[in-house]
């Protein structure tokens, strides 16, 4: 019994949760910098909201994408777990949570709606992205198949996450977050590559058409090296042009962009095209990515505490 629950709790790779705490928490920290005051109250029952919805991305993920994790080799970063392969007793169990995990966040989202009088469309948000990170593998729609899983990831991570945190503490979506979400869209496209390289094979053979699958390890690298370049460039840009005045420093984001795209500059030299090294190449990347989302956080709160 305390083997299964173990197992369980595997298949909720809980070490994906940290980069949705900093991007959640991203989120809060720009909304008090607009001119927001901060609320514990919202931040943990925005985060109580966020969190099973998050979470339900794993279960499901493993329950959907069985045949391609029967191709992949599970790692840090991608591959899923080979436990429902392993432990198919489990397999019913783990698309329950899955769906108990959705119920939880939605019903969340429905009590902090009405408790605290909150518009209609944040609860709209989440179960958009509720039903995004479901039908992400799950039928009859399954993005991550028909070559829209990057969309998805993209939509997630840039815009969700963080607008969870901000529309929580601000009680809407505006400019000054529309800023930071379109660079954030592209980080998004970039971490999508980094999970979708070590599974190039395995996702061929099991008709995952993600972009790795598609296009290969050359094309992507280049391709997420572009992105972060173009981030870098976005900030750079909105600095120089003062299209939005904020107390943010636009040149110090542009500074601190340079981090990863380092990062994935010296990668390239070391021609991450072959499983093994573009695993570990990704891996270094991802690594890098929730270090920069960190940083980020850090710099938001110090003009926030200065």
């Amino acid at each position: 019994m305390k083997e299964k629950i173990k197992l369980i709790i595997e298949l909720g790779r809980l070490n994906f949760l940290a980069a949705g705490f900093f991007l959640y928490t991203m989120g809060v920290l720009l909304a008090i910098i607009s001119g927001v005051e901060f609320s514990y109250i919202y931040f943990i029952f925005g985060y109580a909201i966020m969190l099973p919805a998050h979470l339900s991305l794993s279960y499901s993920n493993n329950y959907f994408d069985i045949e391609a994790d029967k191709f992949n080799k599970p790692v840090s970063i991608s591959g899923g777990t080979k436990i429902l392969i392993e432990n198919p007793d489990l397999r019913k169990i783990c698309r329950n949570i899955a769906i108990g995990l959705i119920i939880i966040s939605i019903s969340l989202a429905v009590v902090f709606t009405v408790l605290f009088s909150f518009p209609i469309t944040y609860l709209g948000f989440i179960i958009f992205g509720n039903l995004l990170g479901w039908f992400y593998t799950a039928p009859p729609i399954r993005l991550a198949y028909r070559g829209f899983g990057e969309v998805a990831n993209m939509i997630n991570m840039g815009f969700l996450m963080p607008g969870i945190g901000y529309f929580t503490m601000s009680g809407n979506l505006d400019l000054f977050f529309l800023v930071f979400a379109i660079a954030f869209l592209i980080y998004g496209l970039h971490f999508m590559i980094l999970v979708e390289t070590p599974d190039m094979e395995g996702d061929k053979k099991a008709k995952k058409m993600t972009l790795v699958a598609r296009i290969g390890r050359r094309l992507s690298y280049k391709i997420t090296i572009f992105t972060l370049i173009s981030a870098s460039l976005y900030f750079l840009m909105i600095g120089y042009l003062g299209i939005y005045d904020s107390n943010v420093n636009y040149g110090i984001i542009y500074i601190l962009t340079l981090i990863p795209l380092f990062v994935a500059i010296y990668g390239w030299f070391k021609k991450p095209f072959t499983k093994k090294i573009a695993t570990k190449i990704a891996q270094n990347n991802m690594y890098t990515l929730v270090l920069f989302v960190l940083i980020i956080n850090i710099y938001f709160l110090s003009i926030i505490l200065g």
